[in-house]
């Protein structure tokens, strides 16, 4: 197994990530910041949104989905300098996402509370969890179409725009958001609801500078709004070809995620609001990772698009498999360095505290593999072409063997809640083994362009 020993290599990648790193960094912070207010105010309005965020969750990954089927051709395309197919192919991306956050919005907006009771059995909690998500489903479209957006100017190697636009609208939602949960400088106090409508606000102006720079000031492609008309058969099913099996895994990995949220959401608020604690410590760090993920994606995308050989696309994919296995050591170090004083943020019961610390304990475990999955499974063989590794695995590895095993340990067993995330976290693991096996056979590579 060889790897890539030039460093400029690696150099470019660590550019690539910075913007978006900070970029991630800035959107978990707000959601962050938003369950340390509501957790000042009482914890299960904290929890409530925590649990109403597991339904934006599943939309905003398939969105990614969407988004990433996109930036695969686009980064392929962009290695052979086709600018003209890359404006259809963000046409297609951007109509396709419209249609999809408006129809998930009216969804949510009519049946909340229904889709509460699946993380949840406590009435007061899905309440106040439903009166979030009627306000917030709003921002279901604005948010589809920035993802694609976001996505295709990663295609490109602008980078630095998806840090740049949440470097403004996201101090604005975190402003709004404590202006309006706590009723500060003349606005009203409206707690759970006032973070939903900061929420909306600062997406529709996320929108707004992200379009400007993509139909305005970006001078790479140079798309125009008059370019949204664009249509191309050929490349219509080129993208739901390689974007199809992306959102299926995404839709049946958030859905296996919310499903082990939902399994500790009926374990008792005590445990959930320990979990949640943790697990925004996890996504916390994870903005660090995601960073390098889409880098490596785009980096691998262009290799395959400008027509290298085999022995080169081979080495580069296991350097990002090494370059994951080192970020998530790291990763894991932060966690057992940092989250246990992260906790002490949040106004927690001494019970919950002592929940929070121990899973935090099996996330640091389990994050080397979550780094090599994430370089591997979603970076490499997505940028491949071979997104369907992703799909098949997740439904047989979360869906047929941890959900199921978690379940039975969490209700029939009445098995310790540590256990029970440990066997949810499990599917990571295998995962990563599987991306590893499958770049080894070098049946994953496929130039998309014609």
């Amino acid at each position: 197994m060889e790897i890539v020993l030039s460093k400029q290599f690696y150099w470019n990648i660590l550019v690539l990530s910075f913007p978006v790193i900070l970029q991630q960094l800035l959107r978990v912070s707000v959601d962050t910041l938003d369950s340390i207010m509501l957790g000042h105010i009482d914890q299960l309005q904290m929890s409530a949104v925590s649990q109403a965020q597991q339904i934006f969750f599943i939309f905003y990954t398939v969105c990614c989905g969407i988004g990433a089927g996109g930036c695969v051709l686009v980064a392929q395309y962009w290695g052979k300098r086709d600018r003209d197919t890359i404006k259809t192919l963000g046409a297609i991306g951007m109509k396709s996402a419209v249609v999809f956050g408006v129809i998930f919005a009216v969804i949510v907006m009519i049946w909340p509370d229904k889709l509460l009771r699946i993380y949840s059995s406590d009435p007061e909690l899905i309440r106040i969890g439903a009166s979030y998500l009627r306000i917030a489903a709003l921002m279901y479209p604005v948010c589809a179409v920035s993802t694609v957006m976001f996505a295709w100017c990663r295609g490109i190697e602008e980078m630095s725009v998806s840090f740049t636009t949440n470097a403004i609208s996201y101090p604005i939602n975190v402003v709004l958001d404590y202006c309006l949960i706590f009723g500060k400088f003349g606005m009203p106090e409206l707690g759970i609801q006032g973070a939903a409508l900061g929420a909306v606000i600062a997406r529709v102006a996320e929108l707004l500078i992200l379009s400007r720079f993509v139909f305005k000031k970006d001078k790479k492609i140079a798309m125009k709004l008059s370019d949204l008309n664009r249509k191309d058969k050929q490349l219509t099913k080129d993208f739901w070809m390689v974007s199809a099996p992306i959102i299926g895994h995404e839709l049946i990995w958030s859905t296996g995620t919310t499903a082990g949220s939902s399994i500790t959401g009926q374990m008792g608020t005590t445990i959930v609001s320990g979990y949640n604690v943790a697990n925004v410590f996890y996504q916390l760090v994870s903005s660090l990772m995601n960073g390098v993920l889409h880098a490596c994606s785009v980096v691998m995308g262009k290799t395959i698009g400008s027509g290298s050989d085999k022995k080169r696309i081979q080495k580069e994919a296991y350097s990002m498999v090494v370059i994951g296995l080192a970020g998530g050591l790291l990763m894991s170090v932060i966690t057992l360095i940092f989250g246990r004083a992260f906790i002490g943020f949040y106004a927690l019961s001494p019970e919950a505290v002592v929940y929070a610390g121990t899973f935090m304990l099996i996330f640091a475990a389990i994050w080397p593999f979550s780094g090599v999955e994430m370089t591997g499974m979603v970076a490499v063989l997505r940028a491949g072409g071979d997104g369907k590794m992703g799909l098949i695995c997740d439904i047989f590895s979360m869906w047929l063997f941890t959900i199921p095993a978690a379940a039975v340990c969490a209700f029939w067993l009445d098995a310790s809640p540590y256990l029970v995330v440990s066997i949810i976290k499990l599917n990571i693991a295998i995962e990563a083994i599987v991306s590893v096996l499958r770049i080894y056979s070098e049946k994953w590579i496929r130039n998309l362009t014609h």
